[in-house]
């Protein structure tokens, strides 16, 4: 019985032990010997070399940066690191490369002006884990702007290092190596140079600038101000002072009260002011209520019942227009004649045409936080406030005040409408011809799967007499007067407002916005709005001729010529006017000449009211922004210092 005993237990033992050995080696097999292969393997992945932004230009607007990291020991995978200078990291590499591990941080070459449109990146966090496997810990990833909506795009493949170790978690030997794949380089509309120009133009001004090429609304400028210094929050510093002045410089932005990293060019939402005056000036010709002839009496104020609404220029100066027709109504942004051609028109009809060109709707631009605004009617006021729409809201809507709300890249698209002969063009920053690859590509390649651009359905002499309009705006005895020396020099008796353009003239519309409640003086602050259609073909043709000649000039001085031969050469006419290379016109001539660029194009400046100035005007504060930008691709000349 004893025997039986031990003998089955010998053979439960030898079963069991069957059992398992059929369980490691076929059954999970592979199972075990991956974690076997693990504890005498390491994998070590390497920097991935993430794609860049490049401009109109075909230059690259961001770098990767190498930072150097030296290890405590070069055998142990699990040496703890400390960062170190390029020229530390150069002495220990001389002496032992292995002692230097190398990471990639993401740097701007335009970290102000391109701030909201290109973002930033930054370390992954707990949602970006969870939600996407392929992310490590180490990574980091756009964050803000471009960076983030192409984040797919951008992003390589690492390199890796497979080594074997030993139970010490020492290297024994180099098993594998793989090379990654560089992520891919984005084309961009953005003309760095001229995005610069911009910001400093703005100086110290709250708002936007968005400046548009007219013929297809791709972007060149989208500006924000106040903005923030984008490789701050990617760069980072070997020294301990320098990394805490970095870490209080990111708490400053982040507590900044002025919202830097707000983009008002597509998240601010402002009452258009008079620009909206395009909009009821093609309404009431559409409609046929009113044609170029059809004129009202300005008497100053126009009375109904209790109720005056008046126009600016009495409000300010007293003063009447008396008879005024269409043309010269826009010219001077005559409050009275779009409150009657409102009435005339309608609430309904004015939100169709505001519709037809894309106002209080998103423009789809590849940026997030891109708000909707408003363009109200009786039934909007009704749903949304609960009242009944009256003719002073009607009133107001003409002039394109009450509850109207608008971003400037809806005004960009509005105007860019205007100048292109009602043919409206959905805005861009990315070139149209970005192949999207797997990823959403449409059958036609590209990054749109269709044209951006549609006929509005508006008849162009109506578009030509708002162009008219405008013109004049710009022009003597218009609103926009930084421009009317310029046009006073090009403008010629019998042309069109499009051949006008063409020699170099600017059409606008100036708009000064009122909000909020009555202040102490009985007036509503006011914002800056300066709408304009530069025509730059004969700008461009003239600095790429006047170079030419400087060149020319210069190669035909003596090689021992004398001081005075040198001093024939005109210094403005040089080839370079500007001593800060981020904005060297040589340079942004150098790249106009090789790829071209618009014969127009839009400019929208945005000036916010502030606590120093409340009354912002669109021709005395807005209108000198826009200047300098015009003045800049003329003549590379510019006033602003550095922001």
């Amino acid at each position: 019985m004893k025997n039986k005993l031990i003998f089955g237990l010998i053979v439960f033992v030898f079963t069991t032990l069957l059992f398992r050995l059929i369980d490691i080696q076929l059954l999970n097999g592979n199972i075990y010997e991956n974690l076997a292969n693990n504890n005498k393997t390491y994998r070590v992945n390497l920097p991935e070399e993430r794609g860049v932004f490049l401009d109109r230009y075909n230059q690259s607007m961001v770098y990767n940066k190498p930072v150097y990291f030296k290890l405590n020991s070069s055998e142990s995978l699990y040496s703890d690191k400390t960062r170190i200078t390029y020229d530390e990291a150069l002495r220990v590499m001389s002496q032992d490369s292995d002692l230097i591990r190398t990471e990639l941080e993401r740097m701007y070459l335009y970290p102000k002006s391109m701030a909201h449109v290109l973002g930033y990146v930054g370390s992954v966090s707990l949602d970006e884990l969870s939600s996407d496997s392929t992310l490590y810990i180490s990574d980091r990833v756009g964050k803000f702007g471009l960076e983030k909506e192409f984040q797919s795009f951008l992003r390589g493949s690492k390199s890796s290092q497979v080594f074997e170790i030993n139970a010490l978690g020492e290297k024994q030997r180099l098993i594998t190596e793989e090379t990654g794949i560089p992520g891919r380089n984005v084309p961009t509309t953005l003309d760095s140079y001229l995005s610069e120009v911009a910001l400093r133009a703005m100086g110290d001004n709250k708002g936007a600038v968005v400046i548009l090429d007219s013929s297809n609304s791709e972007v060149l400028s989208l500006v924000s101000t106040p903005t923030f210094d984008s490789s701050v929050l990617s760069e980072s510093f070997a020294n301990e002072e320098s990394e805490r002045l970095r870490v209080r410089t990111i708490q400053d932005f982040l507590s900044n009260p002025q919202k830097l990293f707000f983009n008002r060019a597509v998240s601010g939402a402002y009452p258009p002011g008079s620009i909206f005056k395009i909009i009821t000036s093609l309404a009431g010709l559409e409609g046929k209520q009113i044609d170029k002839d059809t004129s009202v009496i300005d008497e100053g104020t126009l009375e109904v019942g209790e109720y005056s609404y008046a126009n600016w220029y009495f409000t300010q100066y007293g003063l009447k227009e008396g008879e005024i027709s269409l043309v010269r109504a826009i010219t001077r942004s005559n409050d009275i004649y779009f409150y009657k051609v409102a009435e005339w028109v309608g609430p309904e009809k004015l939100k169709e045409m505001a519709n037809l060109f894309a106002l209080g709707e998103k423009s789809g631009i590849q940026l997030q936080a891109e708000i909707e605004g408003v363009i109200p009617d009786p039934e909007w006021k009704q749903r949304m406030i609960g009242e009944r729409w009256f003719l002073g809201n009607t009133y107001h809507m003409g002039i394109g005040q009450g509850d109207i709300l608008v971003t400037p890249i809806q005004i960009a698209q509005l105007v860019q409408g205007i100048a292109n002969n009602g043919n409206l063009c959905k805005a861009t920053l990315i070139k149209d011809t970005f192949d999207l690859g797997n990823v959403g590509l449409s059958s036609v390649g590209g990054i749109f799967g269709k044209s951006r651009c549609e006929e509005v359905g508006v008849l162009e002499e109506n578009i030509n007499l708002v162009l008219d309009g405008m013109l004049g705006a710009c022009s003597a005895g218009g609103t926009g007067f930084p421009f009317f020396e310029n046009n006073s020099l090009v403008l010629k008796e019998g042309l069109s407002a499009k051949d006008q353009l063409d020699n170099g003239a600017v059409a606008c519309k100036t708009g000064t916005s009122e909000f909020g409640p009555l202040d102490a003086n009985g007036y509503r602050k006011t914002h800056g709005w300066f709408a304009s259609i530069m025509g730059t073909k004969a700008l461009v043709n003239n600095a790429l001729e006047e170079r030419k000649q400087a060149r020319e000039k210069l190669e035909n001085i003596p090689k021992m010529g004398s001081e005075s031969a040198v001093a024939e050469i005109d210094s403005e006419n040089m080839l370079t006017n500007q001593s800060d290379l981020s904005i060297n016109r040589d340079l942004w001539l150098d790249g106009v000449e090789k790829y071209g660029f618009p014969d127009e194009i839009v400019v929208i400046v945005l000036v916010e009211s502030d606590e120093l100035n409340p009354y912002k005007e669109g021709s005395k504060d807005a209108g000198p922004v826009a200047k300098e930008i015009f003045d800049w691709i003329k003549n590379g000349k510019s006033s602003s210092t550095t922001n």
